[in-house]
């Protein structure tokens, strides 16, 4: 498949950080609404041979379908970086790497620390600093 090559190309992995293709990245973009659109064009503008073609051939045709549609390639490889970073592989890598976990903060949460009323003392002793607005009566 031509994208799965595409996404291996831009996103081919290392000893550390999984390749595109072992994340499901292809069948993820093609399934989302908003990046689904972005990987027609970017196919369009790759040679019919992409798939044949060695790493730096395949490199520098990538190269040329971002200086031809650079609008449409920045649209893509947004898609492609938040499907990628966001895959649970990629995020495990993240994790065992940094110590930082990158989930999203819902539905479960951050773990955060008590919370110190100290730290707004002086701010909540303040008079309002506002001026009150008039009542008026519903209409």
């Amino acid at each position: 498949m031509t994208l799965a090559v595409l996404l291996d190309v831009l996103l081919p992995g290392d000893r550390t950080y999984p390749a595109a293709s072992a994340t499901g990245l292809a069948g993820r973009m093609s399934g989302h609404p908003r990046f689904a659109p972005t990987i027609a064009p970017m196919l369009a503008a790759l040679p019919g041979d992409f798939t044949t073609r060695g790493a730096d051939a395949q490199g520098q045709a990538v190269q040329r379908a971002e200086d031809q549609l650079p609008a449409a390639f920045t649209a893509f490889l947004t898609g492609v970086y938040s499907l990628y970073y966001t895959a649970p592989e990629t995020a495990a890598v993240i994790a065992a790497e940094t110590g930082q976990h990158a989930a999203p903060p819902q539905p479960g949460g951050h773990a955060l620390p008590a919370f110190d009323p100290a730290l707004v003392a002086i701010a909540a002793a303040r008079p309002p600093d506002y001026r009150p607005t008039p009542k008026v009566p519903d209409v």
